[in-house]
């Protein structure tokens, strides 16, 4: 991997990471186009752009997580309760990471974030505050499943977790704030599992990079994320979740017919 190429997977990992297009999606598409075959098993370069990416959430939510253990212990408990999901998926993760090497399933998987986003924009309400708060645990519980569904390379992790908030009724800001606050969690423990991996792993799998290419990824998703998570807060506001229902459809598509075409 080159810094160029280190410099624009950066890019993309900040960018499709907070917009709901999926992240892993456009990196194994990225791969691919790249002819980057082993991407995979460049741990480290993936951890510095996941790091950078949570980075870009503490700057834009700083006060919101702040405030979780101090004055919203309730948005805190659902946070737990929503990473409780990804727990079993620890069993299973050997053989779901496999499909990131299966091309000929990412234009369907694309396709199904544009329907998660459609149905959210088509069925969402908002519902009272006192309603939300009866099934506090459940919709926690529930909006968790819609993110360990998007384990699969292909399917937006905050376009499911906002599109599934939106249909339990909850607004919008909250919906995105609550996706956003549910992913630290998640690339913590992603971040623990790939030092594990990279420490007491096979080291033969592991293909290190110059310091150059780590700065590049880190910095680039960072950047990038800083200003798509701010986009796509202002988009939410501004109930323009169809244009990325539209791009998903049409990448999905002419993905599908990509590798049908070059298997």
């Amino acid at each position: 991997m080159s810094t160029l190429e280190a410099f624009i997977l950066g890019i993309i990992q900040g960018i499709s990471e907070f917009l709901p297009v999926s992240s892993s999606g456009h990196l194994t598409l990225g791969q691919h186009l790249f002819g980057l075959n082993n991407l995979q098993k460049n741990i480290l370069f993936d951890l510095f752009c996941h790091l950078g990416t949570l980075v870009a959430i503490f700057f834009v939510y700083g006060t919101e997580i702040r405030n979780l253990f101090i004055n919203n212990r309730l948005r805190l408990k659902q946070i737990v309760i929503g990473t409780l999901p990804l727990f079993p998926l620890l069993l299973i993760l050997k053989p779901v990471e496999s499909t990131f090497d299966q091309t000929r399933y990412l234009g369907l998987l694309f396709i199904v974030t544009a329907l998660l986003l459609y149905l959210g924009i088509k069925f969402g309400r908002d519902k009272p505050e006192d309603q939300l708060k009866k099934k506090w645990w459940q919709h926690a519980l529930v909006i968790g499943i819609f993110q360990m569904i998007a384990i699969l390379p292909g399917v937006s992790r905050s376009g499911s977790t906002i599109s599934g908030a939106r249909l339990l009724g909850w607004n919008r800001h909250d919906a995105v704030m609550f996706s956003f606050l549910l992913v630290i969690p998640a690339i913590l423990g992603g971040t623990v599992l790939k030092l594990l991996l990279l420490f007491f792993g096979d080291q033969s799998i592991h293909h290190p990079l110059g310091i150059s290419q780590y700065v590049a990824g880190f910095s680039t998703s960072f950047i990038f994320g800083y200003f798509a998570l701010l986009l796509l807060i202002r988009l939410a506001v501004k109930e323009k979740f169809i244009y990325f229902v539209w791009y998903c459809l049409f990448l999905g598509i002419a993905t599908a017919i990509f590798f049908y075409i070059n298997p």
